[in-house]
């Protein structure tokens, strides 16, 4: 199951770079430094591919006919480990995200016009980024979310010290490159079940984001839904200058290059 998990999500961000028309090389055995410059980059981890992800979001959905809606996305994610729990961070990472979209009941296409992605080290905002392509899939005749999303989004700022290549190449230094950033997520579903601080953490990003003063977050199944959420960080680099973090697909996209090479 795991592996037919990774692979939708493998070809849902290949998809979405393709539309993008980035020409990405995947890159492993990489290193993320949750620290920082704190004890330099001697407990940066490796990571063979990609870093786990998992959290919550909260939306609020307008029908804006019989069949099509609006929506306001506000999402918090926590990074723990990598490579599927194989390997863990030393000090965790934490990611803000904010979406705007429209989706469609009748086909069940869902799509992000305009986002944006804060990543933390603790209480320091370590990266942010900005939507440039997101998409994703809900169940037909309804506004529940159906498995798979894919966001790429490109950097607009980057703290040195905390991305590295395998040759411990700070990637900040790429963000003039173009470096982007994404995400895709494999097991999208709505959920009951949120802690008092989970709740005061979706309000809060919510609220910055399109102030609407909403009190709490709620699950009603239609208008008002809470996400949960689990998927992947990983890293790839676009050709021939610009740098990408992009989500699972690098060992599709690699795959579809050597198919094609044959």
């Amino acid at each position: 199951m795991k592996t037919f998990k990774q692979t939708l999500t493998a070809l849902a961000t290949v998809a979405a770079l393709s539309a993008a028309g980035s020409a990405n090389a995947g890159l492993t055995n990489w290193y993320m430094d949750a620290n920082g410059a704190v004890g330099g980059t001697a407990d940066a981890t490796l990571v063979a591919e990609y870093l786990d992800l998992l959290g919550k979001a909260y939306v609020h959905n307008t029908m804006t006919s019989a069949t099509t809606f609006s929506f306001n996305e506000a999402g918090n994610f926590n990074t723990a480990s990598a490579d599927g729990g194989s390997s863990f961070l030393t000090t965790g990472l934490r990611s803000e995200f904010v979406g705007v979209g429209n989706g469609s009941t009748a086909t069940g296409a869902l799509a992000f016009t305009t986002g944006s992605l804060n990543v933390f080290s603790g209480a320091t905002n370590i990266a942010s980024f900005d939507l440039i392509l997101g998409n994703g899939a809900v169940d037909v005749g309804t506004v529940l979310p159906n498995g798979v999303f894919s966001l790429i989004f490109k950097a607009t700022s980057m703290a040195s010290g905390y991305f590295f290549d395998g040759a411990m190449n700070d990637l900040s230094l790429k963000v003039a490159d173009g470096l982007t950033f994404g995400f895709a997520t494999t097991n999208a579903s709505v959920t009951n079940t949120w802690s008092a601080a989970e709740n005061a953490t979706l309000t809060g990003i919510y609220n910055t984001a399109f102030n609407p003063d909403v009190a709490s977050i709620s699950n009603n199944g239609t208008t008002d839904l809470v996400i949960r959420n689990g998927g992947q960080f990983g890293l790839e680099v676009p050709e021939p200058t610009s740098m990408a973090l992009a989500g699972l697909g690098l060992t599709g996209l690699a795959a579809l290059r050597r198919r094609k090479s044959a």
